[in-house]
Order: C-alpha cells, then sequence, then structure tokens
C-alpha cells in the first residue's frame, strides 16, 4: 500500500513539474526581449576619438528632442528653467532593439563627462537608447543669446549632432523637434516641416519648430540659431534668463576634439637605447685610446732624457 502512494506521489510531482515549465515557457515568451534599464553615465571625459564607423552593418536611426523653458531636473523639487536635450538611438534592423551594454558604448562616447550646472542621465527604455541632458543657469546659454535689446535667438547642438550622426556606419538622423517658451513674435529658421509659432500658454508664449525628414525637411547642420524672436518679462523674471552671448558647450566633451596622448614606439625605444649604447661603447674606446695614446708619449719622452743622461 505505501509503495502505491508513493508512486502516486511521484506522478503527481512529475505533472505538477510539466505544468510549472510550460507556465515559465509561456511567461518568457511573454516578456521583452531587453528588459528597461538605467545606464550609468562616466564622470571620466573621453581621452581619445572614437573608433569609426560605430555598429557597422546595423541600421540605426537617431533623433534629437530640444527644450528651452522649465522642466523636472532629477534631484530637484518642482520644474526647473532648464535646457533639456532629449537623444533617441533606434536599431532598425533585424534586432529592432539596443541592449544596455550598447546603451553604455554610447554614453560612454557621446555624453560623458561632468561640468556645473548640468545633469545627465540615460536608459534603455522601449528597446531604445535615451539620452536626457539637463542645463541650468548659465550653462544654457550654450543655446540662447539674449541682446540688450531683447532680441533672443536659440539653437540647439545641431553641429555635434551630426557629427555623431555620421560617425556611425549606417545612421539616419531623421527628425529634430525644438520648443521655446518665453518669446513672442517668433519665427522658425532653416526652413522646418513644420511650426507652431507664439502658441498662448498662460501668461508667456511657446513656439515649435520640427525638422522631419520623412516630411521633406533637411535636419541643419550648423549652430546657427533656429528660433528667434522678442523675449519677454516671463523669460528674465520667471526663467532667470540673462543678456548675454552664446557661450561653448563644454560637457559633453567632443571626443571629435580629444587628441590622443602620444605613444612610444617599443621598437624606436629600443632602437634609440641600442644607439645610446653604440655611442656609450664609441666614447670609452675613443677615451681608452686617447689615455694609452698619452702614456706612450710620456713614456717616449722619458726613454729620450734617459738615453740623453747616458751619452
Amino acid at each position: 500500500m505505501m509503495a502505491t502512494v508513493t508512486g502516486v506521489c511521484r506522478r503527481v510531482a512529475r505533472w505538477m513539474a510539466g505544468l510549472a515549465a510550460v507556465a515559465c515557457c509561456v511567461v518568457g515568451a511573454a516578456l521583452p526581449a531587453h528588459a528597461d534599464g538605467a545606464v550609468p553615465v562616466p564622470s571620466t571625459p573621453p581621452t581619445a576619438p572614437p573608433a569609426t564607423p560605430l555598429f557597422p552593418g546595423r541600421p540605426i536611426h537617431m533623433r534629437a528632442n530640444f527644450e528651452f523653458g522649465e522642466r523636472a531636473v532629477p534631484g530637484q523639487q518642482g520644474s526647473q528653467p532648464t535646457a533639456y536635450l532629449l537623444v533617441v538611438f533606434s536599431d532598425w534592423g533585424k534586432a529592432r532593439s539596443l541592449t544596455e551594454q550598447e546603451c553604455q558604448d554610447l554614453v560612454s562616447t557621446f555624453w560623458s563627462g561632468t561640468g556645473p550646472d548640468y545633469q545627465v542621465e540615460a536608459a534603455v527604455k522601449y528597446d531604445d537608447c535615451q539620452i536626457e541632458a539637463y542645463y541650468l543657469g548659465e550653462a544654457r546659454h550654450a543655446f540662447y543669446s539674449l541682446d540688450e535689446a531683447g532680441h533672443m535667438q536659440v539653437r540647439p547642438p545641431t553641429a555635434y549632432l551630426n557629427q555623431i550622426a555620421t560617425s556611425f556606419d549606417n545612421l539616419l538622423f531623421d527628425r529634430l523637434n525644438v520648443d521655446v517658451t518665453g518669446m513672442n513674435n517668433a519665427h522658425c529658421n532653416a526652413s522646418p516641416s513644420e511650426e507652431d509659432l507664439d502658441l498662448l500658454l498662460n501668461i508667456t508664449h511657446k513656439s515649435n519648430c520640427v525638422w522631419d525628414v520623412d516630411d521633406g525637411a533637411t535636419i541643419p547642420t550648423t549652430d546657427d540659431p533656429l528660433v528667434e524672436g522678442d523675449v519677454e518679462d516671463y523669460f528674465t523674471r520667471y526663467l532667470n534668463g540673462t543678456v548675454g552671448p552664446f557661450t561653448e558647450l563644454n560637457p559633453p566633451v567632443n571626443p571629435f576634439t580629444v587628441t590622443p596622448a602620444p605613444t612610444t614606439d617599443p621598437a624606436a625605444a629600443s632602437g634609440d637605447q641600442s644607439q645610446r649604447g653604440e655611442s656609450s661603447s664609441t666614447g670609452l674606446l675613443v677615451g681608452i685610446g686617447a689615455a694609452i695614446a698619452a702614456l706612450l708619449l710620456v713614456g717616449a719622452g722619458a726613454l729620450v732624457v734617459a738615453l740623453r743622461r747616458k751619452k
């Protein structure tokens, strides 16, 4: 009787184990291939330009969204006057996804380094690599200029974005979106495919300019201002805008401008050492020869003196 019960228990256990395995397979099939996850951003800037082309053989799409106004900033309470840049990389090939390691490589290459009034976060979201950069305070002057007459110009780092795009084997930079708050009588430069100007937001205005390749636009390639107009009181009073020209974009450090540290060729170093050794040996032989010659002269002189004395 005990053996029969034991056999039944074993069959039930195997049956339950089979159900568990099937359930695991079903759940596994329903899960995404790559889970979303944050990617650390190195604080150390690059020491050498990237080895290009990047991602050989893979079709990559890149798009950028630039907002100049207010935004929630990580680690700070409430909305802050911010210049915000979102850069998204997507794989349009068979893989259709970017891993956390691939995203880490992109971040380490193009957005590492630190600076005042600057924060950056990165993550894999929806199988895309997304980099978010926040510029506060005077660091925003990399993106806007304001003169005494109240004329403001705004520019995202378009030249650097295009430099990033051309470093890939097969990348299409297909969309650039620029939003500006605190400006009136605005207009867009560089022939956007879409524009919504001077939209009233309570006590200020907002303008939006879009360059979409699918709609026939060409993404601007220089750092010329893309949006300009008349600054409003909201910008100077609530967004803490200041009069001043454009400044250089320091963080991140552009890896294409980095000069690698010179390296010493081991063969050349060995050759230099050999030459130094040969020179030392030659110098030593010359010194010995000179000493012998001097001794011979002294000896010859002594011999002459001795012969004269004998006479």
